[in-house]
């Protein structure tokens, strides 16, 4: 079995969903900082593991408005919308993003240490700036990571852009995340992936459903994009600080709290039809 059939059968058996190689040449015009070669010099590949977002979590929406009971937090039995965002948060957040968030980084280590076993100096990448392991939410609206797993993810030919500048993949649509691992060890990259997954305008009648669920308007759609192509780069642009993701103090516009928030759960996320299956209860 050849090195890259190794690594791939390793990631399964250890939970990924999805695992592809990509290319060190597909990241050049990458930030500076940014790209594969500014972490390992001479690099050659980056692998990307992807693991899968179990369904009901993405779907969790309407437990909030059917719970009964005052917890500890709350001032009262009524479910208001900081509590309803707090329950959505207490299920997406921690299972949905940084419990994977975990696994993920884990995974990364173990598949950087065969690597680095068989010969290839390699270096697992952080896929988010934090896995939440005590801090509070509010902590977390200073986000940054150093390299962009989905730019990645496209790269090694697991998916392609949504309108949501989500990663969606034919198998899943957008309910993955990932985590990268660069590497010296030249492995023949998985082919860029040519099919549209995003459903573009034909996702709605009134429009792409991503679009129409932002609650603050944050997604806007590039001019210029080829539609007909697979979106190999992101065809919106997202204000980070309208849809909660803060980069530093002073930064939110006028009236951006004034509007709903949708902080770490995104509703562009769970509104995509890309990837979800009716359940049929048995």
């Amino acid at each position: 079995m050849d090195l890259k059939s190794e690594i791939k059968e390793f990631s399964r058996s250890e939970g990924a969903s999805l695992v592809g190689v990509g290319s060190v040449d597909r990241f050049r015009g990458a930030p500076e900082g940014h790209g594969p070669l500014d972490f390992i010099e001479e690099a050659k590949s980056v692998i990307v593991v992807g693991i899968k977002i179990p369904d009901a979590i993405v779907e969790y929406s309407s437990y909030a408005y059917k719970f009964r009971g005052t917890p500890w937090w709350a001032s009262s039995p009524t479910p208001t919308g900081n509590w309803i965002t707090a329950m959505r948060e207490n299920v997406y957040l921690l299972l949905g993003h940084f419990n994977i968030d975990i696994m993920l980084n884990n995974l990364a280590i173990r598949i950087a240490l065969k690597l680095e076993d068989a010969g290839y100096r390699s270096m697992p990448t952080p896929n988010t700036n934090s896995t939440g392991v005590g801090y509070p939410v509010s902590h977390l609206t200073n986000y940054f990571a150093p390299f962009s797993q989905r730019h990645a993810a496209v790269r090694a030919g697991l998916g392609e852009f949504g309108f949501n500048n989500i990663v969606l993949t034919p198998q899943f649509g957008p309910r993955l995340r990932f985590v990268s691992v660069i590497t010296q060890a030249l492995l023949e990259p998985d082919p860029l992936l040519s099919e549209k997954v995003c459903l573009r305008e034909k996702c709605d009648v009134r429009g792409p459903r991503c679009l129409q669920a932002c609650p603050a308007g944050a997604i806007q759609l590039r001019e210029g994009i080829d539609h007909t192509a697979s979106f190999i780069d992101t065809p919106s642009k997202t204000d980070a600080r309208l849809c909660g993701i803060i980069p530093e103090e002073g930064a939110v516009p006028p009236g951006a709290h004034a509007r709903p928030a949708c902080i770490y759960y995104g509703q562009c996320l769970s509104r995509c039809p890309v990837g979800a299956k009716k359940v049929t209860q048995r």
